[in-house]
């Protein structure tokens, strides 16, 4: 395969669309869009941290969606790259549970969504959509050729659909920001009816998005709401993503046109997280716009959430993505995947690295930094709830609640169970409130070594009580024809070489091996390790056998006492032998 076809690129005019129809270039093979279960769980229940407790599995075609429409720099960075970057400290995106939809967005003509996005949300469960865009004079004359008769239009929706099919994503944003001739709308509409009919015939889990812009007469007249001047889009496709200068009124006369013909789910409402003109400004406080949404249960778009990497010039992302997300994961619903009969196994890798590690060693063949979005591993399932804010204010009241002084400045503050944090233009300040992160119950990711891939989950158990203990790691759908069997891979941070030793030891298995919870419905077991194997560089492996369960809907531990752990891999397969 030579290198042009080893980069993804959008293209920039009909032309060269056209022209590159019969000589696409194909990418490796592309992950299959994973299936979903019928229910969904919300973080709300989950807020007890520390405790077992039983999630209600709520109807997921009740509750409203959720979008991420990326936008960074005008797209096609470091994630262009098929076999991926040294730059590993690029942007990442893995809260895949909490997403529905992911949409790639550039201002290019057609935007093909690159492969390592396709392939990290694809395993997660997440459909993936690409985005045409047309604007000003240049779009106004696109339009005037594409809607010129039948054919040009057919022609045009046909090559969207092959790009879908041949790329293997579900479908398309629809951003028409120029004016349309009034002559020309019923051809429009036609054409949006005709694509969303047509690739469902192709794609059956496609889906086509009207941008909320130009109205039914023509003109590029942004609405803010469903209402009479768009709705005619909106009934010929699969959704509306309304622009972001909503009001409540606004909000509420959505809901009222959309739950006429019963599809309040598909209007997408607009959340900019860079605040323009969006209620609560964005950034921390996209919340409040999120609150008002969900008021009315509409579904939302959230358009730029790399603001927690571009805003800050990639300054500890990681943390402040983490710290984002935390924000609005009460408002989002947890998506569950589903595993018939297949192995399941994660590193928990989330696509980059400093190093690259294979079986607890760096490996020396690929000894440089990487960003690979297809080498992205099943992500944790539960938001960082421990992130929440309990404390925010503003300019001249910055004050932290325990009452101490804090240097005054035109910025915000924000407190979390776990961080001081101020921010004060572009610049992010993280205060930790304890010198070791083992004051908070919670698990993290740790970047600096790994089992397998560019990191592993690092789990902070802060009380010596194995009810207050748990840690939940993956809600997911896991079946099979046979008893199951989980292989964990884990160690112990030591404080000496001495404790790491005893630790270790084979015959001391359970001093550090997690208890294993797997939950299935109502049916909840503690199983304990049937075999302990030691590993390199400290890893250990443990293996439990689900005994009489073929379906597991939970996976999480409990590691006693307290410290600090990393788990490096979590592998489950039916048992192959008897024990």
């Amino acid at each position: 395969m030579d290198s042009e076809s080893r980069v993804a690129k959008p293209f920039r005019s009909l032309d060269e669309l056209y022209n590159s129809l019969d000589n696409l270039k194909p990418w490796p093979k592309i992950i299959k869009l994973r299936e979903s279960a019928e229910y969904v769980y919300t973080t709300n229940d989950m807020r007890d941290n520390g405790r077992i407790v039983q999630l209600p599995k709520l109807d997921r075609d009740q509750q409203p969606r959720t979008i991420i429409c990326h936008d960074l720099k005008g797209g096609y960075l470091q994630d262009k790259f098929i076999d991926g970057s040294p730059a590993y400290d690029s942007y990442l995106f893995y809260h895949w549970s909490i997403v529905d939809i992911f949409i790639y967005f550039s201002h290019h003509l057609v935007t093909i969504p690159p492969y390592g996005w396709i392939n990290a949300a694809h395993n997660h469960g997440v459909k993936v959509l690409g985005t045409i865009i047309t604007e000003h004079t240049d779009g106004e004359h696109i339009w005037e050729r594409i809607l010129s008769t039948i054919d040009e239009t057919k022609r045009f929706a046909d090559a969207l659909i092959m790009l879908a099919k041949f790329y293997n994503f579900e479908g398309w944003l629809l951003n028409v920001e120029n004016k349309i001739k009034p002559d020309n709308i019923e051809r429009l509409l036609y054409f949006v009816q005709y694509l969303t009919v047509e690739i469902h015939n192709e794609i059956p889990s496609s889906e086509i998005i009207w941008y909320d812009s130009v109205t039914v007469d023509g003109n590029l007249k942004w609405q803010n709401e469903l209402n009479d001047e768009n709705k005619s889009f909106f009934e010929n496709c699969d959704g509306i993503f309304l622009n972001y200068n909503w009001t409540d009124l606004t909000l509420e006369n959505s809901k009222k046109l959309a739950s006429r013909t019963e599809r309040i789910r598909n209007v997408f409402v607009g959340l900019d997280v860079w605040g323009r003109g969006c209620p609560g400004g964005g950034g921390f406080n996209s919340i409040e716009a999120l609150q008002k949404i969900r008021k009315h249960d509409l579904s939302v778009a959230i358009f730029a959430p790399a603001w927690t990497h571009e805003y800050f010039n990639g300054e500890s992302f990681q943390q402040i993505e983490n710290i984002f997300w935390a924000q609005l994961s009460s408002l989002l619903y947890i998506h569950v995947p589903i595993y018939d009969n297949e192995h399941f196994t994660t590193s928990f890798c989330r696509g980059s690295g400093q190093y690259y590690y294979q079986n607890g060693i760096r490996n020396v063949e690929k000894d440089t930094s990487f960003y690979n979005l297809s080498w992205q591993q099943t992500q944790m399932s539960v938001p960082a709830t421990h992130l929440v804010f309990t404390y925010q204010a503003q300019k001249d009241k910055i004050v932290s609640k325990h009452g101490d002084k804090i240097e005054k400045n035109n910025g915000n503050i924000y407190e979390t169970a776990f961080h001081i944090i101020v921010v004060q233009d572009k610049k992010i300040n993280l205060q930790k409130k304890y010198d070791e992160d083992d004051k908070v119950h919670h698990v993290d990711y740790n970047d600096e070594f790994s089992y397998d891939g560019g990191g592993c989950l690092e789990l902070s158990t802060t009380i010596n009580n194995l009810f207050q203990s748990y840690h939940r790691l993956l809600l997911i759908h896991l079946e099979f024809d046979l008893e199951i069997q989980i292989i964990i891979t884990h160690k112990k941070k030591c404080e000496d070489d001495e404790t790491c030793i005893r630790d270790n030891n084979i015959n001391d298995g359970a001093s550090i091996s997690p208890i294993l919870i797997v939950i299935n419905n109502n049916i909840r077991k503690h199983l304990v390790p049937y075999k302990n194997i030691s590993l390199i560089s400290k890893w250990r492996q443990s293996h439990y056998h689900a005994k009489n369960i073929k379906t597991i809907n939970e996976i999480g531990v409990i590691f006693s006492p307290k410290g600090r752990y990393y788990i490096g891999k979590i592998q489950v397969q039916p048992m192959s032998y008897p024990q």
